[in-house]
């Protein structure tokens, strides 16, 4: 099999890259990104006994040309490349609409230009806006940011192959957990990077806002099950729970009590977004574990000591 695998350079992707150079069903994996994010870990794998089954093609997302040649003979299109300074923030639209909306929808026409019969797409839960109720994938999607917007926009054009190509739409939740290249921008990531540093932990409105949360490995294996054609055609949420940013507090509390958190605004109660797991992805995942089980692990990944 041969994947075509957009963004590998990137947080998620470099956890499902590595997944998939193991898988005995993949033969080649095509890394087409643009390393604007200066984030070479990837590029470390080719070192290891796999690296043969590792292509890399330095490209733009909207690069028409790049795209079809790179997706020849591919059987599956896995499509991560993004743009996503924060889940929820609203800055620079017209960047996150051309690259989330348009470049998913270059992805799309190489993929039906060239026959690549599967397209897996790694979207948000961020489509669905907030809520003081859990969203399910029938729920109507109401982004109330650029970003999602444009991640919904991304669906829309996957979701237009459909009658023709085996299409899987991935709504994920916000990703915490260490890789080479792991971002420090999402709310678990930077709470524990505070804490390693001993720095205060900065906590907007009065902490009892729920976001949905999943481990990197986790999304990368439901990633590697779609790319093998083991998941339906169909829109699914990868969401292993929702918790509060209070909630997370204390958990790492357990593990550094001296913990200190500061509330800007703290009588302000924010808004949730509560994502409903699909249960059918439950079997394609080794962790079961919980965020506080793996909080303590969160923080020794990323000790100076």
């Amino acid at each position: 099999m041969k994947v075509l695998l957009t963004g590998a350079a990137g947080y998620v992707g470099w956890s499902a890259a590595n997944k998939l150079i193991l898988s005995d069903s993949v033969d080649e994996v095509v890394v087409y990104d643009n390393f604007s994010r200066r984030n070479y870990g990837l590029l470390l794998t080719r070192k290891t006994k796999d690296y043969g089954k590792l292509t890399v093609r330095v490209d733009d997302i909207l690069n028409s040309r790049g795209l079809r040649a790179a997706a020849q003979g591919a059987d599956c299109a896995c499509h991560l490349a993004a743009l996503a300074p924060s889940p929820f923030a609203d800055e620079n639209p017209h960047a996150f609409d051309q690259v989330n909306h348009w470049g998913t929808a270059e992805v799309c026409y190489a993929a039906e230009d060239v026959g690549v019969p599967r397209v897996v797409y790694v979207s948000s839960g961020a489509v669905y806006g907030f809520g003081s109720n859990e969203f399910e994938t029938s729920s109507e999607p109401m982004p109330t940011t650029s970003y999602g917007a444009s991640k919904l926009a991304g669906e829309k054009h996957v979701q237009r192959l459909s009658s023709a190509h085996h299409t899987v739409i991935l709504r994920s939740a916000t990703v915490y957990g260490v890789n080479p290249v792991a971002r420090f921008d999402t709310f678990l990531n930077k709470f524990a990077l505070d804490v390693v540093l001993g720095r205060p932990i900065q906590v907007h409105g009065s902490g009892e806002q729920h976001r949905p949360v999943v481990h990197v490995e986790a999304l990368a294996e439901i990633i590697c099950a779609a790319v093998e054609g083991n998941i339906d055609t169909g829109v699914y949420n990868v969401v292993a729970e929702n918790i509060s940013m209070n909630h997370s507090i204390e958990s790492m509390r357990k593990f550094a009590p001296s913990l200190e958190a500061i509330y800007l605004s703290q009588q302000e109660r924010l808004r949730d977004l509560m994502m409903v797991p699909d249960q059918e992805l439950n079997s394609l995942q080794s962790r079961d574990r919980t965020a506080d089980d793996c909080l303590g692990e969160l923080l020794a990944d990323i000790s100076l000591t």
